[in-house]
């Protein structure tokens, strides 16, 4: 006998379990939820990890105006929502009113010009991108099954490399950014991916066509890993491990939703030029 206090079977498997109480929720709220609670969740999760983005500002010592990013990102994401609203005059908003809040405060001259881009990028960026996330499931009659389409190979994917790279892997992917990423678990990942959109298109999803389904699901897993090195990227620059602690085993929400984030435009794209003959990019004008 050691003594030592065995781990409880949460501490083992915090990630398992927090998938397995969140899955039927998010299924509910992709699948059948009424529009207004889909939208606002999304707003909801775009806040939360656009406050722990603009946190990690903060921990690198500078002055960010949280409020007033938060309030503009919701404009953003309002306005992806209302026809009434103009996406445009969000960004807008974003490039005039959060540069004029240093102008008519008592912040840091020096460190104006850094901490003011932090605030326009990461405001824009999660605003943007949450906005797309919206328009991907109600611009479509086949939105409910793109966002499961894109949650499952992106996540599946994130879920194969972590535990093929935990298993096999030895090459590192980008060690200046991400030390534990492999090419292994980057390997491992895309095939899940694969299997993933194959068998979406056997299950609920025939309108897409198999060879494409797993065509775009291996890009979108390969996007994903772009966009979850990026927040790898500004997190080393912030020395933070994970942007927060909300979601167990899991770190953030903008770490959980990094990839998901910065994928769903790429569907959203492709399924209008594909699918619905789009012949401009509208994506914001709808």
């Amino acid at each position: 006998m050691t003594g030592e206090t065995r781990p409880s079977f949460f501490a083992r498997y915090p990630r398992e379990i927090t998938a397995l109480i969140l899955v039927p929720l998010i299924v509910w709220i992709i699948g059948w939820s009424h529009h207004h609670v889909f939208n606002g969740t999304i707003a909801l999760v775009a806040l939360l990890a656009l406050h722990e983005f603009l946190v990690m500002g903060r921990k690198k010592g500078y002055e960010i105006p949280v409020v007033l990013c938060l309030l503009i990102a919701l404009f953003i994401i309002a306005a992806f929502v209302f026809e009434e609203v103009s996406v445009e005059i969000g960004m807008f908003t974003t490039l005039l009113v959060i540069p004029a809040s240093y102008v008519f405060t008592k912040r840091s001259v020096d460190e104006a010009l850094p901490a003011s881009a932090i605030s326009v990028m990461s405001t824009m960026y999660v605003g943007m991108l949450a906005g797309s996330l919206i328009r991907l499931r109600n611009d479509f009659p086949e939105g409910p099954k793109l966002v499961f389409f894109l949650l499952l190979v992106v996540w599946l994917g994130d879920a194969g490399a972590y535990y093929t790279g935990r298993k096999f892997g030895k090459t590192k992917l980008a060690p200046r950014i991400s030390p534990k990423k492999t090419v292994e678990g980057l390997i491992g990942g895309l095939i899940a991916s694969a299997i993933a959109a194959a068998v979406i298109h056997l299950t609920f999803f025939p309108d897409f066509p198999l060879l494409a389904a797993i065509i775009v699901g291996i890009f979108l897993s390969l996007a994903g890993v772009v966009g979850d090195l990026a927040e790898s990227m500004w997190k080393r620059s912030a020395a933070v491990k994970d942007s927060g602690t909300l979601i167990p085993g899991h770190g953030g929400f903008l770490d959980r939703f990094d990839s998901i984030l910065f994928t769903a435009p790429i569907l959203y794209v492709y399924w209008a030029f594909t699918k619905h003959g789009a012949e401009t990019l509208n994506i914001i004008t709808g």
